[in-house]
């Protein structure tokens, strides 16, 4: 009651030479009809997609980008405060240079120069190596993850192709 009917499969280029990589270079099938051919070897750990190590990948770059931020807006911080501090610095000295001159043209004795430095603590720049650091580890991350990557991908486009 079965009867055999004759079946032809298309791939794409793409596809048929993912699975001639995938053949072992001496085993082919043996004459079927008159046709031979390559066959897939008998494990199909090869079609893996690989995906845990993309998504460990994926995960360290997010907490990357995190830190980054976070460190980003550390400085920006940092940065206001110091610029909040120098205008306070700067319009303490506008406004005791302005009383000097009051003072100067009443013909009274200007005040003392101060230290600003001591009246204000005007913070030290920021450092910004563990920006740089964040963008190298960012860097990093993301190489690998292209390496690792593109495999999956060919083998991802190949499923996908062979399934249509």
């Amino acid at each position: 009651m079965l009867e055999e009917v004759p079946l032809k499969i298309r791939t794409n280029p793409l596809l048929s030479s993912f699975l001639d990589a995938l053949a072992q270079p001496g085993e082919t099938v043996g004459d079927i009809n008159g046709a031979t051919g390559s066959a897939l070897p008998p494990s199909f750990g090869t079609l893996d997609f690989g995906t845990a190590g993309l998504t460990r990948n994926l995960e360290q770059i997010v907490e990357a980008v995190d830190n980054y931020r976070t460190e980003e807006g550390n400085l920006a911080y940092l940065s206001r405060h110091i610029a909040r501090e120098r205008a306070k610095a700067d319009n303490y000295i506008a406004k005791r240079k302005e009383e000097n001159a009051t003072r100067v043209a009443q013909g009274l004795a200007p005040f003392p120069e101060e230290d600003v430095g001591r009246l204000f603590k005007i913070p030290a720049e920021p450092s910004r190596l563990e920006s740089m650091l964040l963008l190298g580890q960012i860097d990093a991350y993301g190489r690998s993850l292209e390496g690792s990557a593109s495999g999956g991908l060919v083998k991802m486009y190949a499923a996908k192709a062979g399934g249509v």
